[in-house]
């Protein structure tokens, strides 16, 4: 299965078609794995052979299709982020875990004019980010050891956590005071606040407000997770409401909703 979605994960942009010898060398596999595996994405409609290359199939455009529909819900929530933002004068966001990652699903940026830049769609590091730490606090201990795996934790600045006992312990903090920090662990010059919240119909997301380290003082920091809660509040009411209406309206999911 790993060596399956290596394949799959090996094609970009910058190279659409790949041949077996291609993928040999790119991924360091035996050819006849390859063209085993090939013709098994290729019979489930992962890939497709065109002038003696591999093409991503149509099912991957069906996922990825299914994947915007599905997560076209959290344009619900944008004003709930836009009016933080406003409030905060931080950069806004809403992610979700991806594996030991987290991917940005929405993002508001701060009315000021030295701010946190980021995008929809990017990624960041579980472990050295307050969205990260706080989607990590919200499972159990047991499936946070089995995300990270063997992997090591990756060091970005001189307060990046290094050794899974630090994380486990940051992790019991969080939970103790209910809300994560990223005291520049992930960037020099960058602070991040995140609480976590499970939302009806969507599941486990986190947001955060994010901004230059000197806006995030021991004041400001318990500030910006009262605003933060009363930011949950407004979502998961979005999310109740557009499911209630679902409901009523005989639509089967918030997919057919909102799609």
């Amino acid at each position: 299965m790993a060596r399956a979605l290596a394949i799959l994960d090996a094609f970009s942009a910058e190279e659409s078609a790949l041949t077996t010898k291609d993928l040999h060398l790119k991924l360091d596999l035996p050819k006849p794995t390859i063209s085993r595996l090939g013709s098994m994405l290729e019979r489930h409609g992962f890939l497709r052979r065109s002038n003696g290359a591999y093409e991503l199939g149509p099912k991957t455009f069906e996922l990825g299709s299914l994947y915007v529909r599905q997560h076209r819900v959290f344009e619900r929530f944008r004003w709930p982020l836009q009016r933080l933002s406003a409030e905060s004068k931080q950069t806004t966001c809403l992610a979700e875990l991806a594996g030991f990652s987290i991917v940005h699903l929405l993002v508001a940026r701060s009315p000021m004019p030295v701010h946190y830049v980021t995008e929809t769609g990017s990624r960041g590091p579980a472990h050295a980010t307050g969205l990260g730490k706080a989607l990590l606090a919200s499972i159990e201990a047991e499936e946070v050891d089995r995300l990270l795996g063997d992997s090591r934790l990756e060091r970005f600045t001189a307060n990046t956590i290094r050794g899974r006992d630090e994380l486990f312990a940051e992790l019991d903090g969080i939970r103790k005071r209910g809300y994560a920090v990223d005291d520049e662990e992930y960037a020099d010059g960058l602070k991040c606040v995140a609480i976590a919240i499970e939302l009806e119909h969507v599941g486990l997301v986190a947001i955060s407000v994010s901004g230059p380290s000197a806006d995030y003082a021991a004041h400001t920091i318990p500030r910006f997770a009262k605003l933060l809660r009363r930011t949950a509040v407004k979502l998961s009411d979005e999310a109740a409401n557009a499911a209630e209406y679902s409901e009523a309206t005989g639509f089967g999911s918030l997919d057919a909703l909102i799609g």
